[in-house]
């Protein structure tokens, strides 16, 4: 007997069960596909107080919120605090390599103003590098940062 032959109802019930086998390997490769905004643990790593210096030596820090709000902080001026003219947000795809950052102005009355587009990269759970041109242009990566376009922060525990 061959051990390389199939008996033909072993081959009859492999290929009842293909579509149904190529229906989940889809669904798999689909949701890998997808935009996340969590890390493989389910949970939002860029939560938290952000600190760190500025090309021009000016402490800068960014405070992620779980609701989605953000707060900057630059020349120790805050931006995106309530009460304020409008509000920041912000959204995070962590499916992204490097992870892609969209700080979004919102008015008063809830409509986008503009967003800033970053990439962010974690150097370890505490710090982390971003990047930015501060235009309508995502950073494809960190290959040619430069000190105008990237600053490196450290989670501040509260």
């Amino acid at each position: 007997m061959n051990p390389h032959f199939i008996a033909p109802e072993t081959y009859m019930r492999i290929r009842a069960h293909l579509p149904l086998l190529t229906l989940f390997i889809l669904i798999g490769i689909l949701s890998c596909a997808s935009g996340d905004k969590t890390d493989t643990q389910g949970k939002n790593p860029l939560i938290g107080k952000w600190e760190g210096i500025d090309r021009t030596g000016k402490p800068g820090a960014f405070h992620f919120h779980e609701d989605g709000a953000v707060i900057l902080i630059i020349d120790g001026k805050p931006l995106g605090e309530p009460g304020g003219l409008g509000k920041l947000v912000y959204t995070a795809d962590f499916s992204k390599r490097p992870v892609e950052l969209d700080i979004i102005g919102i008015d008063a009355m809830g409509s986008e103003q503009g967003r800033i587009l970053m990439i962010v990269h974690f150097l370890n759970t505490d710090r982390i590098k971003i990047r930015t041109y501060f235009n309508d242009v995502r950073p494809d990566g960190f290959k040619d940062e430069t000190v105008d376009d990237t600053i490196i922060l450290d989670r501040r525990i509260d």
